[in-house]
């Protein structure tokens, strides 16, 4: 067995509004639930059942251990990586990512990392207007992930690793075993999507 893709243990919300004299409410509700599951991958079908990108890696005690894990140079020219660079960058992604660094020696087990925390604040403000001729309006403005609107940095949504990143091609074989490359420029999260914007909305409202 293993952990559900969309498993999510946690959430916390929290709601409220608060009326001013001049007929001025404003509301918000502050969502924050915990990261979705997901593991890392080799790039194509490692095992041969037909199914490429759900192989998972094997985490070696050290990247430098040519017995456990060997790279192939990754490109051509000045820009080519060493096999020495690739075991460097990878022996420090590993150390840097606690889930990968607890499963040393081991097939990674499946959907064991998560993406770090969603928070969400969203805001609006509504303005009752002065009744004209019985017909009632109301002015509002929604603003979605406030936070960000505050700050650049605040708000982000992950929305990239929610998947399997395949982090290790392989190139060749060395005898029985694989020889692969991996890229040190890989980023596991991503933040960069529209969730990650705030955004805001003007509606007016009538009611009779």
């Amino acid at each position: 067995w293993s952990v559900s893709k969309v498993d999510s243990p946690h959430r916390i919300i929290f709601n409220g509004t608060y009326s001013f004299p001049s007929k001025t409410d404003v509301s918000f509700i502050f969502t924050g639930e915990s990261g979705t599951p997901f593991d890392f991958v080799y790039s194509g079908d490692m095992n041969g059942d037909g199914s490429t990108s759900n192989d998972l890696i094997y985490v070696p005690t050290d990247a430098h251990l040519a017995s456990e894990i060997q790279f192939a140079t990754n490109g051509s020219g000045a820009s080519a990586l060493t096999p020495a660079q690739q075991a460097d960058a990878f022996e420090q992604f590993i150390q840097s990512n606690d889930c990968l660094s607890s499963q040393r020696g081991q097939i990674m087990d499946r959907n064991t990392c998560r993406t770090p925390w969603t928070k969400r604040l969203d805001v609006d403000f509504r303005q009752s207007l002065p009744t004209i001729n019985g017909q009632n309006f109301i002015l509002q403005l929604d603003i979605f992930n406030f936070l960000n609107l505050l700050n650049n940095n605040w708000g982000a949504q992950d929305l990239g690793s929610s998947n399997s990143p395949a982090i290790l091609s392989r190139r060749s074989f060395s005898g029985q075993e694989g020889v692969y490359t991996f890229n040190p420029s890989f980023r596991q999260f991503n933040t960069q999507n529209v969730s990650s914007n705030y955004a805001m909305q003007l509606q007016l409202k009538y009611t009779f």
